[in-house]
């Protein structure tokens, strides 16, 4: 008998759980080992334009990422979420005080201060989630903002994803409009989706 395909309401408790076992020590200690490890992709040592998030509590801690791409000259964005149509609107952001408290808590950029950045300057994007596999697929927290942004013509970052090793799954349940991540980083290993002969 064929099993079922993994369900994403059962992958988000899953990885949800793992979270809660790292203290704020481990927690700590990989983010800055992820933050490291991050600049030996070429594509982020290259990029002009990064694509950031400030992060929630038991996420990878981007702060020191973003300081380190203000002293490389790179120019740091940030998403905004617009919850009326679920989409993300990004803005250049000069300095952590340009981050204030908008939707779902997150920090965000100040829209009156942080000028707008087109979808299609972005040249690398690290991305937040629950949980990813060897496939690269990601796991999101459900309400399809990166989604809708990684459908757009214009879009063309690389996409690489932050994570804690504990977030990994053997398998991550994805629909149709999921995109994978062409690299993902953790404490332990800088992970690249492999491309097809030809790709």
């Amino acid at each position: 008998m064929t099993p079922p395909p993994p369900d994403k309401d059962a992958a988000r408790r899953e990885a949800r759980v793992r979270l809660r076992a790292l203290d704020a020590s481990a927690r700590a200690d990989a983010s800055a080992a992820i933050g490291r490890a991050v600049w030996t992709l070429p594509e982020v040592a290259a990029a002009r334009t990064l694509l950031l998030f400030a992060s929630l509590p038991g996420e990878v801690e981007t702060a020191e990422i973003a300081a380190e791409a203000v002293g490389r000259g790179i120019v740091v964005t940030y998403p905004r979420c617009l919850p009326e149509t679920r989409e993300l609107a990004l803005h250049a952001v000069a300095a952590p005080g340009e981050l204030v408290p908008g939707a779902y808590g997150i920090r965000e950029p100040d829209a009156l201060v942080c000028p707008l950045v087109s979808a299609a300057e972005v040249d690398v994007v690290l991305v937040p989630g629950l949980a990813w596999d060897r496939a690269g697929r990601r796991l999101g927290r459900g309400a399809g903002y990166y989604d809708r942004l990684f459908a757009l013509p214009a879009f063309r970052a690389f996409r690489c994803g932050l994570f804690f090793a504990a977030q990994e799954l053997h398998e991550v349940p994805v629909d149709a409009w999921d995109v994978a991540m062409d690299a993902v980083v953790t404490e332990r290993e800088v992970w690249r989706r492999a491309v097809p002969a030809g790709g």
